[in-house]
């Protein structure tokens, strides 16, 4: 019996996936690439743009087929919406969420009247499974899931619910487990790490005042933020002090940070820890303060600058990228005028750029989409023209400088990677060295990538 899994969205569904494939073993199915060989198929999905619950939709023709010549059996898990459910349970034989994957073995041994599975078990629970993991030299930790910010174009609090951190102690376990077994490149992952053990007790978290009285309430609609007594609370400073602290040759990531909750003791952190890569992703989503109380962000973009400020103050070589949506309800071209401006501004290394998509169930949804087509790609296109300027001034002068690499693939004579800084870079080489820090000489750049010679050193940070 084998297994495939399609995984659409972010590095969540990715880490996920490593936990799906552990279990997967358990009940004797092994991994196969290609669909069509598959007896279970799982998809880790994402709410985030309709596009890709409708690229899940295209394969419905076609697994009605191989279920018609073999045992087949498809589960769906990951970011899903209730309205997704509804409309995906024809196509499914079980719906549920991915903290509840360790329930699949039971599941099996009869199928249930509805496909969608309501979630019993504790987010610990789920996080106690051991990955699969998918490299020997890089590797996701998720350290909390959920979100409490309620950003009104969003789905993940509906998919993934409030957010609930991980304990500490086991964060740290693993990493240091990953780090004596020689990985490279360790990446802690949430929906927004910078909030992380805020619902600690003994962790101080500053909480947006005007979402607070919805995020937990009882049964008299009364406030009740509820706090988790853990034997070892930390906040995500303090946390990413202690796994960036181990004897080893290895680089710390995080990702994703909310402007709202990046604080001066974590840029100052960044800044002391050599293991900490240089790389932040602060999703600011819009240049006007029009459009971002619209989308119940909670800063505005004089504080956001303050935040880019304060990175570049302390940490000079430090690469910024973003997420921003354009074509948001009610955006005028006023409104987009201040996002280009905010790009040049802020100088970023990197933006992802969406055009705004509706999601059944946040506030957004009802609220009338009045950007055209048109007027979204215009200023997509527009945008990515802007990006791609501003990278490409960044890269430039890079080029003479020597860049810490990390290799994650060699073909044909040519090694490909990313620096420590998180920028794209290839250069010739004759030798294997995936899975190698090497020091790169950068000889040209794009706006998305740079050229290097090949090095003289390996191996060496």
């Amino acid at each position: 019996m084998k297994y495939y899994i399609q995984i659409f969205g972010c590095q969540m569904n990715e880490s996920d996936a490593e936990r799906a494939r552990t279990i997967l073993a358990g009940l004797g199915y092994e991994p196969t690439e290609h669909e069509s060989e598959a007896n279970l198929i799982m998809v880790l999905a994402c709410a985030v743009r309709q596009k890709a619950v409708d690229r899940i939709f295209g394969r419905a023709e076609r697994w009605a087929q191989y279920r018609a010549t073999r045992p087949f059996v498809t589960v769906l898990t990951g970011c899903v919406l209730d309205a997704d459910k509804r409309t995906l349970s024809q196509m499914f034989d079980y719906i549920l969420p991915t903290k509840d994957l360790n329930r699949l073995p039971e599941l099996l041994k009869s199928k249930p009247t509805n496909p969608v599975v309501s979630t019993t078990a504790p987010l610990d629970e789920y996080f106690s499974i051991a990955p699969s993991y998918q490299s020997t030299f890089q590797a996701f930790v998720p350290i909390s899931s959920g979100c409490n910010k309620f950003c009104s174009y969003c789905a993940v609090p509906l998919t993934r619910g409030r957010e609930v951190s991980r304990l500490p102690d086991d964060i740290i376990t693993e990493v240091l487990a990953l780090v004596s077994k020689g990985y490279k490149e360790i990446t802690l992952l949430g929906q927004n790490v910078n909030s992380y053990g805020w619902d600690f007790e003994g962790v101080a978290i500053n909480l947006p005042k005007q979402k607070v009285s919805i995020m937990k309430s009882n049964a008299a609609g009364k406030l009740e933020i509820q706090k988790r007594s853990v034997s070892n609370p930390m906040n995500f400073s303090q946390l990413l002090n202690n796994v960036a602290n181990f004897d080893g040759n290895y680089w710390i990531r995080f990702i994703t940070s909310h402007p709202y909750d990046m604080n001066d003791q974590l840029i100052e952190t960044m800044a002391r820890n050599h293991r900490i890569t240089p790389y932040v992703h602060l999703a600011v989503q819009s240049g006007s303060n029009h459009v971002l109380k619209r989308m119940n962000r909670q800063y505005t973009i004089e504080h956001y600058l303050g935040r880019v400020a304060k990175i570049r103050q302390l940490i000079p070589n430090a690469t910024i990228s973003t997420d921003i949506i354009v074509g948001f309800c009610g955006e005028t071209e006023a409104d987009y005028q201040a996002t280009e401006k905010l790009v040049r501004k802020a100088r970023f290394d990197m933006a992802y750029i969406a055009q705004y998509s509706p999601r059944p169930g946040n506030a957004a949804y009802d609220w009338p989409d009045d950007v055209t087509p048109a007027d979204k790609l215009s200023r997509f296109n527009r945008l990515n023209a802007v990006l791609a300027e501003v990278a490409l001034e960044n890269n430039q002068p890079l080029a003479g400088m020597e860049q810490d690499v990390l290799v994650e693939r060699c073909k044909n004579g040519t090694a490909y990677g990313h620096t420590k800084g998180f920028k794209n870079i290839k250069f010739a080489t004759n030798i294997n060295l995936t899975g190698q820090f090497v020091r790169v000489k950068v000889s040209g750049a794009t706006a998305w990538s740079l050229n290097g010679t090949s090095p003289d050193k390996q191996d060496e940070k």
